[in-house]
């Protein structure tokens, strides 16, 4: 005669409620049916919402012509990009292992402190100095990251931010300092 179970547990063995949680559903053709990730998918989900809401506000804006392009453009391109990669997420979220959701306040920390500082005090010491100092705590947020990396990373976003913002938009952002 069996007993019966405390609160909680099962009435199956433990091998036999291992096999049944980790079993895998088949299609009719045979095909085994990947489980989608359900955490992935409510975050791709969430992120392609907020896509789908810049289409709409963007779409408010003129768009412009191909001379010259309006507001809408950059705003509504971006959300098509973003409701693009999200829909990858989705597809990319089936067969996922479940893996538990961990807070990394390290690597949070270095690269917000970082884009703080950078919008605080780009005006005041300059493009090249801030952008250097941004590059380097986000690159303290990463374990893994070499010198070397950080180096070529600084020196290579530097040249892109200066010759595209600076001498190609013409933005006014001093160089070094004030």
């Amino acid at each position: 005669m069996r007993r019966a179970p405390s609160p909680g547990r099962h009435w199956c063995s433990a091998a036999a409620c291992h096999w049944r949680r980790h079993r895998r559903r088949r299609h009719k053709g045979g095909r085994i049916m990947k489980r989608f990730d359900r955490n992935e998918v409510i975050a791709a989900l969430s992120m392609m919402a907020f896509g789908i809401l810049w289409l709409v506000i963007g779409q408010g804006y003129a768009m412009g012509n191909s001379v010259r392009i309006g507001a809408g453009v950059f705003p509504v391109a971006l959300s098509v990009i973003l409701i693009a990669l999200c829909g990858v997420l989705v597809l990319q979220a089936r067969g996922a292992e479940h893996r538990p959701f961990g807070l990394h306040v390290r690597p949070m920390a270095f690269v917000l402190g970082g884009i703080l500082f950078w919008a605080l005090t780009v005006d005041v010491i300059g493009f090249l100095p801030a952008t250097i100092v941004l590059v380097a705590c986000c690159a303290l947020a990463e374990r893994a990251s070499t010198w070397r990396s950080t180096l070529a990373l600084t020196v290579g976003l530097c040249a892109f931010g200066y010759v595209v913002f600076i001498e190609g938009l013409n933005i006014p952002l001093s160089v070094i300092g004030e």
